[in-house]
């Protein structure tokens, strides 16, 4: 009886360490999707500016290379992925026009966001709410992220808000108000003074830009939020670092 209580475990535990690799893959896939948008659009809102070009390469790279790796773990589930990104992906490049500057087709950009949103309700589905203390942290990540790439695709879109789909998933109002209940509810947790110095630094950064990111308020805040939203991601990751130390 021992026996078959212990080979039980080792199932339930295989089981669960599997669908945790793949849940991993897949919110480092939602991340990475993210990140490229944002550096996408920026591209293009600062007329061609080299280092977004880079930056939004590097991230569809590693976009690819985490699909890969979900596709590895849970191939049915990624399937749908699979095929979306991959008839998505030579889209995602720019057409210079003189007086108009970098552009790219309407369709490609609601398939771009369509996307986003598909991914980022794939991850809601399958990452339970009550989560560890680091899995939380990575979710808060992925969520700015995943405003911020939000706020540039409306700022640089031609019609704005009014081009969004009415079941999106990514709603940046709710998903702000969770990051703050978050951080607060770390505020009352027995975490070491250094982490939360870090996340009191992401806090605090967050309330500059936040109206900024959810109500597309983006007059001369480009630089700006990309910068911060870049150093919060950072703060949050060092917090996760921190923990698997301690």
């Amino acid at each position: 009886m021992l026996v078959l209580y212990r080979l039980l475990f080792l199932v339930v535990f295989f089981v669960f360490s599997q669908f945790s690799l793949a849940t991993s893959a897949l919110t480092e896939h939602g991340l990475s999707v993210s990140q490229s948008m944002s550096a996408f659009y920026m591209y293009s809102l600062t007329d061609g500016d080299d280092r977004y070009r880079d930056d939004y390469e590097k991230y569809l790279n590693l976009a690819d290379q985490s699909l890969v790796d979900y596709q590895k773990q849970d191939s049915l589930a990624a399937l749908e992925l699979k095929n979306t990104w991959q008839n998505l992906r030579p889209q995602l490049k720019f057409d210079f026009v003189d007086g108009a500057g970098f552009i790219i087709p309407v369709s490609v950009r609601n398939e771009y966001r369509s996307y986003l949103s598909l991914v980022y309700k794939k991850i809601s589905e399958v990452v339970q709410s009550e989560t560890n203390i680091s899995e939380q942290l990575s979710l808060m990540a992925l969520n700015v992220e995943v405003m911020s790439a939000r706020f540039f695709d409306i700022s640089s879109a031609l019609y704005g808000t009014m081009s969004i789909s009415s079941n999106d998933s990514v709603d940046p109002v709710k998903m702000a108000s969770n990051f703050t209940k978050r951080l607060n509810r770390f505020k009352e947790m027995p975490l070491s003074s250094v982490i939360k110095k870090d996340l009191g630094s992401a806090g605090r950064k967050w309330d500059f830009i936040e109206d900024k990111v959810i109500n597309y308020k983006g007059e001369a805040a480009y630089f700006l939020v990309y910068y911060n939203k870049r150093q919060i991601s950072k703060l949050l990751h060092k917090s996760q670092v921190r923990l698997a130390g301690a």
